[in-house]
């Protein structure tokens, strides 16, 4: 295969903060760096094609270290429940689309994305609401983080939801006089979309296929992704992934977290011979994900000290003694270990168990937290001394702001979201969306990290601007800390020689415009492993 060389540019290569004039591509490789003429000479005898850069800057491409792709291509063609004002203009939307489409009668309706801080009613959807829509129709909406739901009476019956007397372990199911309400927190909601039947094959295909433009778009070429709580069948779910590799269907790297929780999926697992690193470069199995808390929004995230505006502090979904139980068995069975953990006091446990398992071993286990919002000082240096890789979102920055205080207090607020002194202690980091949930929108991800605001500059000044950080470190943050996540420092998250040459071609260098402006650069071109696919 020829070469091709890429010159004129500015390469940021994120290899111990090298910069480049150009590179050389041979077999979805990096095959060389360095300036212009030295790699113009290099490659003089041999047949090789150069591409112009025309200036513009260059770096590895993105990779998104916790999204839900799955998820995201269903909401697509789901119901959109986004950026709804009220519960009387959901009612008239979702007849509307059930109307629209002909959805016939026993369909299940089920999306995910309204966010009662923005209803004029000042409260939470409920059953007798979903009523309005139909009672024909078994509907499960998630509010936007996932962590609590409603349904209506149609679900409840189906769900057998009236007839589970006590709540769930680590989830509530709300009553007034005995009688579900129909919002399901937590474990009750996961329990609720359990019985719901898996998505097929080919539903899981076409919606991943709708989903991989998008990706492109935003210049990322590489995402970790955990669908299986989106689609309730493992076996669907590698079968789909696995065809698409097969039929040349994958345009970006997918690592998959799997959400194994409970000891017959760890067995069906363990069936396919599934553990963390098996796959090719394009598809492979990442870590086992589990949930330890909910959410700051459902006031469901694990606190130490209670809410400030709720007498209580949040939900764990296990107990110490079983979460150390099922960290040891998934580590056992070969697995990284990721954990969701918002509140300061999910994070504690989940460190008393990875600490438990770190003297089991010598070996790197690279142990994950996602989100880590609320923390101390004591937590960070736990995540430090126990290697602990924080997986944080920066647009969760952006859209959180206006609800923390009155959430937690000023104290807790100073303290969280603490992405620079996470950086600064030395603990890794890898950036991510948590999309749908959030925009996988990099450059967004990057300003918000950077700026601490909304993409509209607010709140003035920055949220803890202090925890702000360099757009050089959200571009590793972005790249390298990804790579590290999922094993793969050895061969993406830079552009060096024998690295996989995967890269974005960018408007400006973000690394040097003003930071206000960071927001504005473009993406003009994408790269998969030396292919243009943008």
């Amino acid at each position: 295969m020829s070469i091709e060389i890429y010159v004129n540019g500015n390469v940021i290569s994120l290899d111990n903060n090298k910069v480049y004039e150009a590179f050389a591509v041979r077999d979805g490789k990096f095959l060389a760096v360095g300036c212009n003429k030295d790699l113009l000479s290099l490659f003089s005898k041999e047949d090789y094609k150069v591409t112009d850069l025309k200036g513009n800057t260059v770096v590895p491409g993105f990779n998104d270290a916790h999204m839900h792709l799955l998820n995201y291509g269903f909401q697509k063609t789901a119901v959109r429940l986004n950026n709804l004002s009220s519960i009387d203009e959901m009612i008239s939307v979702v007849k509307s689309y059930i109307n629209k489409n002909n959805i016939p009668k026993d369909t299940y309706i089920i999306s995910r994305g309204w966010n009662d801080n923005y209803f004029k009613e000042q409260r939470l959807p409920n059953r007798y609401d979903l009523d309005k829509i139909s009672c024909d129709h078994p509907i499960i909406f998630s509010r936007i983080c996932g962590h609590i739901g409603v349904i209506n009476s149609k679900a409840i019956e189906l769900l057998d939801i009236d007839k589970m007397k006590e709540n769930p372990t680590g989830g509530a199911i709300d009553r007034e006089n005995g009688v579900p309400t129909g919002i399901l927190r937590e474990n009750a909601l996961n329990i609720a979309l359990s019985k719901v039947p898996p998505t097929s094959v080919e539903e899981i295909k076409a919606s991943l296929r709708s989903a991989f433009d998008d990706l492109i778009q935003c210049g990322i070429t590489s995402v970790q992704t955990e669908d299986l709580t989106h689609c309730r069948s493992l076996p669907n779910l590698i079968q789909s992934y696995r065809e698409l590799e097969e039929e040349g269907n994958l345009p970006v790297r997918i690592t998959l977290q799997l959400c194994l929780n409970t000891d017959e999926l760890l067995e069906e697992a363990n069936s396919f011979g599934l553990k963390s690193k098996v796959g090719s470069d394009f598809l492979k199995v990442g870590g086992l994900k589990l949930f330890q808390d909910g959410s700051l929004g459902a006031r469901t995230a694990a606190m130490i000290d209670n809410y400030e505006d709720t007498p209580d502090n949040g939900i764990s979904i296990y107990s110490q003694e079983d979460l150390d139980s099922f960290v040891t068995k998934g580590f056992k069975q070969g697995f990284q270990i990721i954990i969701h953990g918002i509140g300061d006091r999910a994070c504690e446990m989940i460190l008393n168990s990875y600490e438990k398992i770190s003297k089991d071993t010598e070996d790197n286990l690279r142990p994950v937290i996602v989100h880590c919002q609320f923390t101390n000082e004591d937590l960070l240096d736990r995540f430090k001394e126990l290697n602990v890789i924080a997986n944080v979102q920066p647009a969760f920055v952006m859209s959180d702001y206006p609800i923390v205080e009155k959430a937690v207090g000023k104290a807790r607020t100073k303290s969280s979201y603490a992405f620079n002194s996470m950086i600064q202690k030395g603990i890794p980091v890898a950036f991510s969306s948590d999309a749908p949930i959030e925009s996988f929108n990099i450059i967004q991800g990057i300003y918000g990290a950077v700026n601490r605001t909304d993409l509209n500059n607010k709140p003035v000044g920055g949220f803890n601007i202090n925890e702000g950080v360099t757009p050089l470190d959200a571009l590793k943050a972005y790249t390298t800390g990804p790579s590290y996540m999922s094993f793969d420092e050895d061969i993406k998250g830079k552009i060096k020689v024998n690295y996989l040459a995967d890269f974005v071609v960018l408007s400006q260098d973000i690394t040097a415009v003003p930071k206000n402006k960071i927001k504005e650069t473009k993406i003009l071109e994408t790269y998969v492993n030396g292919i243009k696919v943008l």
